[in-house]
């Protein structure tokens, strides 16, 4: 995938119109769907991609992820009290064993086809790989706490299967929350309501009642929570933003804060309705690059990629 030389525009308060007061400020996942839906894009994006190996390897995971939701139960209570952990305190309930099904199911998986199977990996990382169901529950916990965290020291071989046995979990948790959720979350915020964690993507939806409203995805739980546009998510700044991307129109554009030189990927559904936040977020890496090479940073986290 080519990226060409970047279009700028800055965003403006009359392009964006009024925000449906009906919309609802979060939306909980659907882990039924979500995991498949972000599969079928994946086999999709792939096709002549230049990282058609990475986004097929993510196929597989996100199909290992789809088959283990409903081999997972959360118990009584436990959703809710998800709502109270800090970051460092989180449960490792399931995601340990999740973690081991997962990469057995990538790398070894009779359902999906030998193309597929370990090919987002070299030789090399994918033996690698198959030493990791070695290690102790003592670091696969060190380094889950990394990668929730963003610090160094995440083995990235490692980093995908950690992020998608903890999604796995922490979506669950998030779709059995309780409607009052719903109305407790009243206003927006730079990190996920429900747990905590950082957005994978920003969302302008369509169709009725949230057509033309912008969500940020979180990476973690797959919650999606209500963001005003034309201002910076990640320091508030009242100032206006820039869109950087292909072209002026282009579904996918790096949406830029000059104040903090921070960006967000900006996904429009009602530009290309088939977007699917990480899935597209995965197969829109070179407009990461060229947002860098900008001078911009990354606020947002994808955790099947570490980055």
């Amino acid at each position: 995938m080519s990226i060409v030389s970047p279009m700028t525009r800055v965003l403006k308060a009359d392009e964006i119109g009024i925000v449906p007061h009906n919309a609802p400020r979060l939306l909980l996942p659907d882990p039924r769907t979500v995991f498949q839906q972000r599969a079928r894009r994946l086999h999709y994006l792939a096709d002549g991609h230049d990282l058609a190996a990475w986004l097929l390897f993510c196929h597989a995971l996100s199909l290992a992820q789809g088959r283990l939701v409903d081999r997972v139960q959360i118990e009584d209570g436990e959703a809710q009290a998800s709502l109270s952990l800090a970051l460092t305190e989180r449960s490792w309930g399931y995601w340990q064993a999740l973690l081991a099904e997962l990469i057995g199911a990538t790398t070894h998986s009779p359902h999906s086809p030998p193309t597929q199977v370990g090919k987002g990996l070299t030789p090399e990382a994918l033996a690698l790989v198959k030493t990791l169901q070695t290690w102790p529950k003592a670091t696969w916990q060190t380094q889950a706490q990394a990668l929730l965290l963003g610090e160094d020291g995440v083995t990235p071989e490692a980093a995908p299967f950690l992020g998608a046995a903890l999604q796995v979990e922490w979506t669950l948790r998030a779709s059995q929350l309780p409607t009052a959720i719903h109305a407790a979350y009243q206003g927006e915020s730079a990190v996920c309501p429900v747990c905590g964690s950082h957005p994978m993507v920003s969302l302008v939806h369509t169709g009725d009642p949230n057509h033309g409203v912008r969500y940020l995805v979180c990476t973690l739980c797959q919650s999606q929570w209500q963001a005003a546009r034309a201002k910076c998510t990640n320091c508030d700044s009242p100032k206006e933003v820039v869109l950087l991307g292909p072209s002026e129109k282009a579904p996918i554009q790096g949406e830029c804060c000059e104040v903090c030189q921070s960006y967000v990927k900006l996904l429009s559904l009602p530009r290309e309705v088939q977007l699917d936040p990480c899935a597209d977020d995965l197969a829109t890496l070179g407009l990461d690059v060229m947002l860098e090479q900008e001078g911009y940073g990354r606020a947002a986290r994808n955790l099947l990629s570490a980055y």
